[in-house]
């Protein structure tokens, strides 16, 4: 009589393991659904997670850098001069679409032109001092004629004037002589639908953590 309980006592117990790890496995693909929903709705919807390639956006931000850029203030609130941007762009060659960052200088309806080293928006030179500073564009042009054996010219070269439509913007990168952006004719303005992000919440490396 007491092996029988005995054996009934052990099925019961192997029943409720197996309950027990049922429930947990369930418990765990609950979760892990909901995280994976979670996560699809920041990055498409909130954040998007944005890799720096590259030197153009130096010394804002370097290569290598890893953040996430804003989805919804471009859908909440309005793009401002001197605003980092990730911009949709094509690829030249396969047509593949790239997010490029950049910065914004002129916005719709302003008249943009490089001249001399200066920007002017609308007849009237822009200060960029707070993201160009004189030390760095010395040294960058410095860099340039070491590295390709010929003088750059003014670290913003001429372009323009351009006169930006209701729905376009003019973006450059702050690393002038290494950036490709409006200045250049296969680039142009940008349109509004292009703006993909606003600012970069860099997290890596972790002592550059900061909003740009």
């Amino acid at each position: 009589m007491k092996d029988s309980n005995s054996k009934k006592i052990k099925k019961a117990g192997r029943k409720d393991e197996e309950k027990t790890l049922i429930d947990d496995i369930l418990d765990f693909v609950k979760v892990f659904v909901i995280s994976a929903i979670v996560v699809l709705l920041f990055v498409n919807f909130i954040a998007h997670p944005v890799n720096v390639e590259g030197r153009s956006m130096s010394p804002t931000l370097l290569n290598g850098e890893y953040g996430f850029t804003n989805l919804i203030s471009l859908a909440t609130g309005k793009v401002n001069r001197g605003d980092i941007v990730v911009v949709t762009m094509p690829d030249e060659e396969t047509g593949e679409e790239e997010r490029w960052v950049k910065r914004i200088i002129g916005l719709p309806g302003e008249t943009v032109e490089g001249k001399e080293g200066v920007v002017y928006i609308n007849g009237e030179a822009l200060d960029e001092s707070s993201y160009l500073k004189q030390d760095f564009m010395d040294q960058t042009l410095a860099d340039f004629k070491a590295e390709y054996g010929v003088d750059y010219g003014p670290f913003t070269s001429d372009f323009g004037p351009v006169t930006l439509g209701e729905d376009e913007y003019w973006v450059m990168g702050d690393n002038r002589p290494h950036s490709k952006d409006s200045r250049y004719p296969t680039v142009g303005p940008v349109k509004k639908d292009q703006l993909y992000g606003k600012g970069i919440l860099v997290l890596y490396p972790f002592d550059k953590i900061g909003v740009k």
